[in-house]
């Protein structure tokens, strides 16, 4: 029964770090790598215009955040005009109003984007309306009921790219082939009878997307590829096809990269539209940043989940983020000793000595604190050894040793600072405390256990010290540690995991395996 309990504290602990590490990672972006850059884009729209004296309404397409991409940071530079923000089924707008603008105006309007991934906006993104398809035997039978002419044509050309695809994305790109062909009396019909504006390629793409039943629009906006300061407006179209929209040439409807296709206005809205002025001109400028991945995850965690970065580590101050980066790597070490002495059988003095040893030589670096360690450890046993001779008590005489251990310390930076080696200053970043109670330790188990068993146990701390060194000076495991605190979940369902672990340690294994030899012999 315990052992069941166990089993579900362990997996519900594994499914909630998991479940809340894979939604940081897929859904926010969180990096799971140190210093990775994101490119973002900042776009900037100068509008000029004349106003004749009269009441001047404005209104500026702008993009949103429920395309490819999450705008964040957008600013307005209108002297003397009012500005609003409206979100209205055509679009979002920003609209500038002004009583009465006599002479020459300019304004600006600039913003930082943010690429998103697809599998994410296209949950916020509006879905078409269903729509019957081209195929079903329905609208075929309505078609050739009424057989006009243009839906003769339109009947013969969905039929034609139906029979030579063989699934929907190749059905769209035979659509694409044929209704770029003018030269097909097909096409002409359906240009000739259909509604006025799909003269051109795109609309005539979108037209008979719809017409067979494939939700598609015409869209105009930027391709970001450059910086520029002069960024065509272009046009190209969206067509639903699985769960999601996709932007693709208008022509041949090759799929365009979605994280460098920024929508503007769909189905031919203006970009500028308003009254009240006149010689009208809008430019766009792109510029390319590169920032910091974990800056443009928090950045779309505080849009969409603002609960992350309430209990993001990252939004406390720096100074308490230094601590959490050390605290939040101690449990990593600690499962390390728990693997040692539980499943290997290694011997150490205290429980996470070790550890706390580690934490010593982030100061130190290795090689270097391992010598400084040993050398003053061995002095303070001498002086430890002298000191029992005098039959002090346990409390005075741990504070002698403390306090030799402190002018031992305090030489050795001294020296070291007088020969030029900096390393030698390191030494009193060493934890006091952790020393003396490791010459202590190590003198009780001399005198009650003799000098071989403290010095393999003295071995093993160091030892069970370099893998934790390591774990506490990874930058890789820093951020995971600090990025996604949760994994500690998965840590302590390890540690709970070896606390029911009751078989053979590999010491054992080998303390045993004479006796194995000699019973089967």
């Amino acid at each position: 029964m315990k052992q069941t309990q166990l089993l579900i504290i362990v997996g519900a602990l594994i499914a909630a770090a998991l479940g809340i590490f894979s939604y940081k990672v897929t859904r926010l972006g969180f990096p799971v790598v140190p210093n990775l850059d994101s490119d973002t884009w900042t776009i900037e729209a100068k509008i000029s215009f004349r106003g004749r004296g009269d009441p001047v309404t404005l209104r500026l397409a702008l993009p949103n955040s429920e395309g490819p991409f999450t705008v964040v940071d957008e600013s307005f530079v209108a002297s003397g005009f009012g500005v609003e923000t409206d979100n209205s089924e055509a679009g979002r707008q920003a609209i500038f109003e002004r009583r009465a603008q006599d002479g020459s105006a300019v304004l600006f309007y600039s913003a930082k984007l943010i690429s998103v991934d697809q599998r994410y906006s296209s949950q916020n993104r509006p879905t078409p309306d269903a729509v019957s398809d081209f195929r079903r035997s329905e609208r075929r039978r309505a078609i050739q009921e009424n057989a006009t002419p243009l839906l003769v044509a339109l009947d013969s050309v969905l039929t034609e790219a139906l029979e030579k695809s063989a699934g929907e994305r190749s059905f769209i790109a035979q659509l694409a082939r044929l209704s770029s062909d003018e030269g097909d009396d097909r096409i002409s019909t359906i240009i000739e009878g259909g509604p006025p504006e799909i003269s051109n390629a795109s609309d005539r793409l979108v037209f008979l997307l719809n017409a067979a039943g494939t939700p598609a629009r015409h869209v105009q906006g930027i391709i970001l590829d450059t910086d520029t300061r002069q960024a065509p407006l272009q046009t190209w179209i969206e067509y639903w096809l699985g769960d999601r929209w996709v932007s693709a040439s208008g022509t041949t409807a090759e799929p365009l990269d979605d994280a460098r296709a920024l929508p503007i206005v769909y189905d031919r809205q203006p970009i500028v539209s308003g009254d009240g002025f006149t010689r009208l001109g809008v430019s766009w400028s792109v510029a390319r940043n590169f920032e910091s991945q974990l800056s443009r995850a928090l950045e779309r965690g505080q849009e969409y989940a603002p609960w992350v970065n309430a209990t993001s580590l990252l939004s406390l101050p720096i100074d308490l983020q230094l601590v959490f980066r050390v605290l939040l790597l101690i449990p990593l070490g600690a499962l390390i000793i728990v693997i040692l002495k539980q499943v290997i059988g290694m011997p150490a003095f205290g429980t996470f000595m070790p550890v706390l040893i580690a934490l010593a030589f982030r100061e130190t670096q290795l090689i270097t604190g391992i010598m400084l360690f040993v050398g003053i450890v061995a002095v303070g046993l001498l002086l430890r050894a002298y000191f029992n001779q005098l039959q002090l008590l346990l409390v005075p005489r741990l504070a002698a040793v403390l306090i030799i251990v402190t002018f031992v310390m305090m030489f050795i930076a001294l020296a070291g600072e007088a020969m030029g080696i900096q390393t030698g200053l390191s030494i009193s970043l060493f934890p006091l405390v952790i020393i003396t109670m490791t010459i202590e330790r190590m003198s009780l188990t001399w005198e009650e256990d003799g000098a071989s068993e403290a010095l393999k146990k003295a071995a093993g701390s160091l030892a069970g010290a370099i893998p934790a060194y390591y774990i506490l000076t990874s930058e890789y495991i820093e951020h995971i540690a600090i990025v996604f605190p949760e994994l500690l979940l998965i840590v302590l369902a390890g540690v709970l995991l070896l606390g029911r672990y009751t078989g053979y340690k590999v010491t054992e294994y080998f303390r045993f395996k004479v006796l194995a030899n000699e019973g089967r012999n």
